[in-house]
């Protein structure tokens, strides 16, 4: 059930959750799995990555069964699961299965807003499409904001 605030919220139009963005009062959001949140203080900034990337890899795993998807209906829903998060809209711009590579285009990620890349953002795709992929892979920044109005990042 959803609490009055929320309810509230909604009638008067200060609750958004459209492409990629979550918005509350005029303040973007960002929703992750609790468990990203809450052992990240456990975690040294040297393993960060390697640990964000297994939560996210378990999530979309987890999600997966929960929705009755395997792999490769999963990767049809990945762009929506990953909307959710509020880390923006993805796109997946090229993907060759085979090879388990792709090209994915993230616009409007309030991580990466201020300083131009985020390793939560990075480690979120990487774990995504290491599970989608059924193979070990990461995800590197091709292209910054400065020259574009989304980031680039190949995953390989």
């Amino acid at each position: 059930m959803l609490s009055t605030f929320l309810k509230k919220l909604l009638f008067v139009r200060q609750f958004f959750m459209t492409d990629g963005k979550i918005e509350i009062l005029g303040k973007r959001q960002v929703m992750l799995p609790q468990e990203i949140v809450s052992d990240l203080e456990r975690v040294s900034p040297k393993t960060e990555y390697k640990f964000l990337k297994k939560i996210f890899m378990e999530s979309v795993k987890d999600y997966a069964k929960k929705i009755g998807s395997g792999e490769e209906g999963m990767f049809k829903n990945v762009t929506d699961i990953f909307e959710t998060f509020g880390l923006g809209r993805m796109e997946v711009v090229n993907n060759d299965n085979k090879k388990k590579t792709c090209i994915i285009r993230v616009y409007d990620c309030p991580l990466v807003k201020e300083i131009g890349k985020s390793q939560i953002l990075t480690a979120a795709m990487s774990g995504m499409f290491s599970f989608l992929f059924n193979k070990d892979v990461d995800a590197k920044q091709l292209a910054s904001k400065q020259e574009f109005d989304y980031y680039e990042f190949v995953i390989k």
